[in-house]
């Protein structure tokens, strides 16, 4: 694609020339793009971003290399990996850009999907244990930069080997998704709900604040709402021609607060852990605190 050099300003440089595989792979004609710039390629899912690196390149005359989600005239995205360099005239004159574009939407589907089995549980969706560490590590060190109380939640479903052993691990994987489905949707946002193994649980609790009684007190009352919500009956169903067999299943929960750590991510998953176990201990269905706060 070749583009004028000039001028930057929005809406920028309009388009003088494009080749047959620009057209085909975007689905427009020449005559609806010559003369047009090239934001007529992007939308929503365009990172501002990344056009803004593109611009600062232009305006100091600099060749760039980027990706970029583009629009085709239908709504469709696709992912554009593009080189743009100035070309200038005899007398050292930039008069236009050339640009030398690839359709990497297949590699980036790939990347994704890489991305998504090494950090995501496959079956729940959930952040995996090797992306929780890396989300504890964020939460502990903006907890001490900010001053601010966070928590750590290990939770174990008290009746899932039941489930398993009466009516197999189809059922089971059902339980865990809806389990999952229910722990987002405890949590804020910035909050982290991962799967640690099998049936266990995290829950990252970030900026609760920076006195020491009241952020206890607000992990309590989401422990307690996470055991609410998870003691819920669950409908579980294998397929649409069966009927749905009712289960119950409860949570025992453990709570480690901390702020301005001086400890590791791994000592903080280990009281949070064994709190978990003596809620378990002490009869099921039970929230038990780390004994203090870190």
């Amino acid at each position: 694609m070749i583009t004028e050099a000039e001028p930057f300003n929005l809406p920028g440089p309009r388009i003088l020339w494009a080749n047959k595989v620009f057209y085909d792979r975007t689905g427009y004609t020449p005559e609806e793009i010559i003369g047009q710039t090239p934001r007529i390629l992007q939308g929503p899912l365009t990172d501002r971003a990344t056009l803004d690196k593109i611009r600062k390149a232009l305006e100091a005359w600099q060749p760039i290399r980027a990706e970029i989600q583009n629009y085709r005239k239908d709504g469709s995205t696709y992912w554009n990996e593009f080189q743009i360099v100035p070309i200038a005239n005899k007398q050292g004159w930039y008069t236009h850009w050339v640009s030398i574009q690839r359709d990497v939407t297949a590699r980036k589907a790939i990347e994704a999907e890489v991305h998504q089995l090494a950090f995501y549980d496959t079956l729940t969706r959930l952040p995996n244990r090797r992306l929780l560490e890396d989300r504890l590590q964020q939460v502990m060190a903006a907890s001490k930069r900010n001053q601010t109380y966070a928590a750590i939640m290990f939770l174990d479903l008290d009746n899932f080997k039941s489930l398993n052993d009466s009516h197999g691990h189809a059922m089971g994987d059902l339980l865990l998704i809806e389990a999952a489905n229910r722990l987002k949707a405890c949590v804020r946002e910035v909050d982290t709900v991962a799967r640690f193994a099998g049936d266990e649980f995290v829950v990252l609790l970030s900026e609760l604040g920076n006195n020491q009684a009241a952020a206890h007190t607000q992990a309590g009352l989401i422990a307690e709402k996470i055991g609410t919500s998870l003691a819920e009956p669950y409908q579980l169903s294998a397929c649409a021609e069966t009927k749905p067999i009712t289960h119950h299943c409860t949570a025992s929960i453990g709570v480690a607060t901390f702020i301005n750590h001086t400890y590791s991510a791994s000592d903080l998953m280990k009281w949070a852990d064994a709190a978990m176990y003596r809620a378990k201990a002490a009869g099921r269905n039970q929230i038990c605190f780390h004994q203090t706060i870190i």
